[in-house]
């Protein structure tokens, strides 16, 4: 579907992104940049501290900064090149072919899909059945394939046949077997040969491949075992030659082949079931652009979020990055944690514009195009999905990467995600704390580690991806008197994987259940990423109440609402949080964004029965939320859903730890944008900077007998 109406009077010829996202100040910094249009393009480094150009919003602030880089410079085009495949490089020629492999096409469509291309020796399927085709001659079989369904093909030149078997799966299905001769036997010339696909860019697979075993005569040239390495983009030949391969674009694996049988649920316990990849036309996990510039950020540079702004005529793009505290910088006691893996996972979202692939899930609203990012993502499939997208075959997005142009990582984009948490990067500064940044692929790479010198880390509005290194760094930094500030709703949600090849890109699998656009195939739950089973953080025994307090409990998206007060704010230990704040006042953040107020789209509860510690104080519980705000799915055994739902409501909450640290938790992704309420003169503002003073006071919290 397309609004080419509503594309009408954007325009978006610039795209960049950067490597890596996260840099120490001294260290060096890869920008990708790509220009449609001819001519001179304007360049500026900002620090980027509100990215909210709504009328009501914080507005639009950004610092440019002098800097070394050049003020203008001339790009050239980079295209995207989408869909997975396997390359084998300088492989030798064949004069008796001999193959047999089986594959699983998952979408049938008119145009040719390509199975394999040896140097010219080529097999597709289309609208006419399939197709042969060597440097010797073509043949055709008048055979189309069932969707979903394993097929077996076999290829003898001695033998002057092509056998194609359908196998059957089910009772009332039989096995379908077509066979034909060709006169001349293939002759391979040496040359580099592909998987799922005729070339990089053309006549991509959807479907799984699987068991490549290849003859020059009698002779075994390479068998290609895809249960070997599942974890890696290596296709490993077993046969003793050496001919290995290597993945493209990050095709899943870690799925069920045709010996899956359901005994086994996990890959890493037998391979041989899940000796299978599946190919997407539309996978992208690297642009693979070339490198424009590459900066040295300055030593003395200060931590924070930055970006490289480019302009020309009426277009313009921002390039986010983030720059760590350097060796010549003093740290801060306080860090702002960017939760760079919600980041990736809702890269590219593009189901909240109106268009999804699939049963997609509206995440904001329908048909919005609000500005020339979203246009151009309609428009543009190739820049890749968000992990709440289908492919084009209607399977799940598992993976998704940062190393792309990503169109909602920027300013002036909306309130969600990235462009929400400037939020909260405007009232830090505004508050005027001295403070660092970390992304969480940076938690991930290097653990407790990289936080281990912080008094206080504030999260974002939304940290909803967490993979278990993450959340391990987090919780011993917690355990040993950390005081951590949790400033949104839906956190420490998914479980995800990083790869551990490339941290840029992350992989989730939506088990059994959650709030989610799909839900991963049965007996496909453990990540191909270290085989570590997926899904929910509170089905995995971590629910986020043990951590912060509180964990998910509504979503809705028809406005916000308030807080009302609760007898717990009377409680001597939480009087620091209250002062300044009007005493007689029953209701709190009743204003702000998203039409009503700060509890709102995505909130969490305190429950006992999920772990929320006893001892935990509820300052405030919101109330009389709007019908769209509905209980979240994993706690609803029946339909329809509870009508005046009293576990439906955000509960701000407080507490101490053992070790002389505590917790704040707002129970709202809306909280944050109500901080500039009235030029942050207002009781969450006023509430947010009391506990963060205190937070990053020396004295530690006494732990309630």
């Amino acid at each position: 579907m397309d609004f080419p109406e509503l594309h009408e009077g954007f325009k978006k010829d610039l795209l960049g992104y950067c490597d890596p996202l996260s840099v120490v100040a001294g260290g060096e910094i890869r920008f990708k940049l790509s220009n449609q249009l001819q001519g001179l393009v304007d360049l500026s480094l900002v620090r980027l501290i509100s990215g909210d150009d709504r009328p009501h919003g914080t507005g639009l602030i950004e610092e440019e900064l002098p800097t070394d880089l050049p003020d203008s410079l001339e790009l050239s085009y980079q295209p995207v090149v989408a869909g997975s495949y396997a390359v084998f490089e300088s492989m030798p020629g064949v004069e008796s072919l001999g193959l047999d492999f089986a594959f699983f096409p998952t979408l049938l469509k008119a145009e040719e899909q390509t199975l394999f291309n040896f140097a010219g020796c080529r097999l597709s399927f289309g609208s006419h059945g399939f197709s042969f085709e060597s440097a010797s001659e073509k043949i055709v079989l008048d055979f189309m394939p069932k969707l979903k369904r394993w097929h077996k093909f076999s290829l003898s030149s001695e033998k002057r046949t092509i056998t194609l078997t359908q196998m059957p799966v089910g009772p009332g299905e039989h096995e379908q077997i077509v066979t034909q001769t060709f006169e001349i036997g293939p002759i391979i010339s040496p040359g580099n040969w592909y998987l799922a696909c005729d070339r990089p860019g053309a006549d991509h697979l959807n479907g799984r491949l699987e068991s490549f075993l290849i003859k020059d005569g009698a002779q075994t040239l390479c068998h290609w075992d895809f249960s070997q390495k599942i974890m890696s983009s290596e296709i490993v030949d077993v046969s003793g030659n050496g001919h290995h391969g290597r993945l493209r674009q990050t095709p899943t694996r870690g799925v069920k082949g045709m010996s899956w049988d359901g005994s086994r649920q996990s890959w890493s316990e037998c391979p041989d079931h899940y000796a299978a990849i599946h190919f997407h036309e539309d996978d992208l996990t690297d642009a693979e652009w070339d490198d424009t510039i590459t900066w040295k950020v300055p030593e003395n540079l200060r931590s924070g979020q930055y970006a490289l702004k480019l302009s020309q005529d009426e277009s313009e793009d921002y390039v986010v990055f983030f720059v760590r505290p350097g060796r010549k910088t003093k740290k801060s006691k306080l860090l702002y944690l960017v939760p760079s893996a919600t980041y990736i996972a809702y890269a590219n979202q593009r189901n909240q514009l109106g268009e999804a692939e699939g049963e997609g899930m509206d995440v904001l609203s329908k048909t919005r195009i609000r500005n020339a990012n979203d246009a151009y993502l309609l428009k543009h499939k190739e820049v890749g999905f968000s992990l709440y997208e289908h492919h084009r075959d209607g399977s799940g997005v598992h993976i998704s990467s940062r190393h792309r142009p990503i169109l909602n990582l920027k300013p002036r984009n909306g309130t969600w995600a990235f462009n929400a948490d400037t939020h909260i990067t405007a009232w830090l500064e505004r508050h005027s704390e001295n403070f660092d940044v970390l992304t969480d692929e940076d938690l991930h790479l290097e653990g407790l580690g990289s936080i281990a010198d912080y008094r206080v880390i504030v999260t974002g509005t939304h940290p909803e991806y967490w993979s278990t290194t993450m959340l391990d760094g987090l919780s011993t930094w917690l355990e040993s008197g950390g005081r951590l500030m949790y400033m949104g709703g839906n956190g420490f949600y998914w479980r995800i994987a990083y790869d551990p090849e490339n941290s840029g890109i992350i992989e989730v699998r939506r088990s059994e259940d959650g709030v989610r656009a799909w839900i991963a195939s049965e007996g496909e739950y453990y990540h191909q990423f270290g085989g570590e089973y997926g899904g929910l953080w509170r089905r995995l025994g971590r629910p986020p109440n043990q951590l912060v307090g509180v964990g998910f409990a509504a979503q809705g998206f028809d406005g916000g609402t308030y807080y009302r007060v609760k007898e717990g704010a009377l409680e001597e230990r939480v009087a620091f949080i209250l002062e300044g704040v009007d005493s007689s006042a029953d209701i709190w953040g009743n204003f702000g964004n998203q039409g009503g107020g700060a509890a709102g789209e995505e909130i969490d509860r305190w429950d006992e029965a999920l772990g929320s510690p006893s001892h935990a104080v509820v300052l405030a519980s919101s109330e009389n939320h709007k019908p769209g705000m509905l209980r979240v799915k994993e706690e609803l055994y029946s339909l329809p859903a509870p009508v005046n739902d009293s576990r439906v409501r955000a509960d701000m909450t407080f507490f101490e730890t053992a070790s002389g640290g505590a917790v704040f938790s707002t129970g709202s992704i809306s909280y944050s944008g109500s901080l500039a309420h009235n030029d942050y003169d207002n009781e969450i503002a006023q509430i947010t900077n009391n506990v963060l003073d205190r937070f990053l006071e020396e004295a530690p919290f006494s732990f309630p007998d």
